[in-house]
């Protein structure tokens, strides 16, 4: 059985198939642009400024599938989306944070949608930071983003996208689906995903054979999660070592196998919330600077 769940981390959260890259805009700049079959991580990519530092998505259609609860709206019964975020709380990686949560009650008060109508979201940080959220086709979220509620300040709407956006790169700019060090770590379908460019702080003091990290990122689904830092990596065992060394790391991360070849190490994690906080706020030890 433990083979068989770790087998399924390094094959990605969501399996094998290689997430849908983005097709070129005709453009004199020729960067990538958004498409609506685009897996969430690579979706928002064609959205963060290139100058951006993290990425965190979270795709709550996923969240509601790990609890049954994929029916449920803004429109749903208030237990129900109570019992959804309790659950969600307490057992689903959320490395984006929920960006509605705080006004959601607001937004379901006088706009008639909330937070559990999110699609997916992605909150980014670099330079002013921003986030981008995917909306169902009969959510209108005009009305509260010229009120100014709460992070809708100064925000924007593309009612062909259904996307909810703000501080995201013009079209035209350069974007991190631009860079191929970035979609090389994007990963596929997954409850949460964490990006980051450049290595993790704290790298170790003696002299190592380690390979540089250009990017990396790490991916939940369920109780499993996936080290993305490129293919044919070399390093990943000495690596995996590395993460022994942080005890939150060794209690949270376990059962660590390493695939080479695809850059990928595979884990069971004990608490999903517990690992999604550790990432978002800790040095990742698997993927520190060289």
């Amino acid at each position: 059985m433990l083979a068989a769940g770790l087998t399924l981390a390094l094959a990605g959260c969501g399996g094998d198939d290689e997430p849908k890259r983005p097709e070129a805009a005709p453009t004199e700049t020729t960067v990538p642009v958004y498409a609506a079959d685009m897996d969430p991580v690579m979706a928002a990519m064609t959205l963060v400024p290139a100058s951006a530092k993290t990425l965190a998505v979270t795709d709550y259609d996923e969240v509601k599938s790990l609890f049954g609860f994929d029916d449920v709206t803004g429109k749903s019964n208030p237990a129900k989306q109570n019992e959804l975020w309790s659950r969600a709380d307490k057992e689903a990686a959320q490395v984006s944070g929920g960006v509605l949560r705080d006004v959601d009650q607001q937004l379901l008060d006088k706009y008639d949608w909330g937070a559990a109508d999110v699609v997916w979201e992605a909150r980014f940080t670099g330079g002013k930071g921003g986030f981008v959220i995917k909306v169902p086709d009969r959510i209108k979220p005009g009305p509260a983003i010229k009120a100014g509620v709460g992070p809708l300040k100064g925000a924007k709407f593309d009612r062909e996208t259904h996307l909810i956006t703000k501080h995201t790169a013009a079209p035209g700019d350069e974007n991190w689906a631009s860079e191929e060090t970035m979609t090389a770590v994007a990963g596929g379908p997954a409850t949460s995903t964490y990006v980051v460019k450049g290595c993790a702080e704290g790298g170790p003091k003696e002299k190592t054979r380690l390979a540089p990290v250009e990017a990396y990122s790490v991916e939940f689904g369920g109780g499993l999660a996936t080290l993305r830092l490129g293919e044919d990596r070399d390093d990943l065992f000495h690596r995996l070592k590395l993460g022994d060394r942080v005890a939150a790391y060794k209690k949270t991360f376990t059962h660590g196998v390493a695939d080479p070849s695809t850059g990928r190490i595979g884990f069971r994690v004990k608490n999903p919330v517990t690992a999604a906080t550790l990432v978002t706020s800790k040095p990742v030890p698997f993927a520190v600077c060289d």
